[in-house]
């Protein structure tokens, strides 16, 4: 089975940011841990691999009470089943990069060595100040270019997040970035239902929808092939929805997932953001199609603002293509003490921590 995996820090170009590879994995009875440390709440997944089956044996979210980081993964880590000393984790925002560069072909060894000299030309951090790792995406391509996926990330964020989980009695050789996890997890979950709903040549966009930041991401066959960041999150549209109705954030926040019959109301109240966002959606996704001449088929929407009821109609109609809430729990087999509804309501804010477990 082929799926995107992050590899191990300590490999690839002197503890650098780990990129994407394909491997056929073997069967693995030990869980794996994913970790999602976000700025509002820590994301748990633990599973394990048996044969082509993922079986979920916990899942948890945690808000972080008063910015305590520590603690808040103290706290999510006694959910698991099976206690563990090591997990999968990755970093996001500002400070990491991914680019897709045109290279002329070459072994992936060769294009290691290569980014070691020529690192300065592509980012816009020192070479010595970032860890960094390539991929190719079209390593069995005949053209004498090669696509090819590089990540960077500066040093500090990662050395912090060793830190942070060192001075936990934890330990990872694995530290990815949020977007490649969720790619990822996409990848695998449709690999493993044999892709039912897709066939190889589909173009899917997923849109990451966080608090105060969204993330766009583009694949072909699986593969991510663009990736950007758009400045609009579920906090804009609650500290809106707040204004325009003359309500409380609390209260704006449930009245964000739970209208009632005031769901065209809080729409209207959103139309700053919500225009800005299909404003950005349409410029990304005109860029792409022109540059690889290639339609989209669909739109899948995960993170927590995806909870937005009727953000998948409004974005359907505006930039008149399918769009759809992405469900990864059709694909895993669930323990019994695992509750489907309580799954079901948090499912989209689990994609980066599931990405990360998948990565066993």
């Amino acid at each position: 089975m082929n799926r995107i995996t992050i590899g191990p820090i300590n490999q690839v170009l002197d503890r650098c940011l780990p990129i994407i590879k394909r491997f056929i994995p073997e069967r693995n009875i030990s869980p794996s841990v994913g970790l999602d440390i976000g700025i509002g709440s820590c994301k748990l997944i633990e599973l394990v691999k048996s044969s082509s089956s993922y079986e979920l044996l916990t899942c948890a979210i945690k808000p972080m009470e008063k910015g305590d980081v520590p603690g808040t993964i103290k706290k999510i880590l006694a959910h698991l089943k099976v206690p563990t000393k090591s997990l999968f984790t990755a970093v996001f925002g500002k400070g990491t990069l991914i680019r897709y560069i045109d290279m002329p072909r070459m072994s992936l060894e060769e294009l290691k060595k290569s980014f070691l000299v020529e690192a300065d030309k592509y980012f816009p951090f020192p070479k010595d100040q970032i860890y960094m790792d390539c991929y190719i995406l079209d390593p069995n391509g005949s053209d004498k270019k090669m696509s090819v996926l590089v990540a960077v990330t500066k040093k500090e964020i990662i050395d912090e997040r060793i830190k942070l989980l060192t001075d936990l009695g934890l330990q990872t050789n694995f530290i990815g970035i949020n977007s490649v996890a969720l790619a990822n997890a996409f990848n695998v979950l449709s690999v493993s239902r044999n892709a039912s709903t897709l066939n190889e040549s589909s173009v899917i966009a997923i849109l990451d929808l966080g608090d105060a930041v969204s993330h766009l991401m583009i694949l072909i066959n699986h593969l991510p092939r663009f990736n950007r960041d758009i400045f609009v999150g579920g906090r804009h549209l609650t500290q809106e929805i707040s204004s325009g109705l003359g309500v409380s954030l609390q209260e704006a926040e449930v009245l964000k997932c739970q209208p009632g019959n005031r769901a065209q109301e809080i729409l209207n109240a959103c139309e700053s953001n919500l225009t800005n966002l299909v404003s950005n959606l349409r410029l990304s996704f005109d860029y792409f199609i022109t540059e690889k001449n290639i339609q989209i088929s669909k739109l899948l929407l995960t993170g927590g603002a995806s909870l937005f009821e009727g953000l998948d109609g409004f974005l359907a109609k505006n930039l008149e293509m399918p769009v759809e809430k992405w469900d990864p729990i059709p694909s895993l087999k669930l323990t019994p003490d695992i509750s489907i509804e309580e799954l079901r309501k948090n499912a989209c804010k689990l994609g980066v921590a599931l990405g990360l477990a998948l990565y066993q």
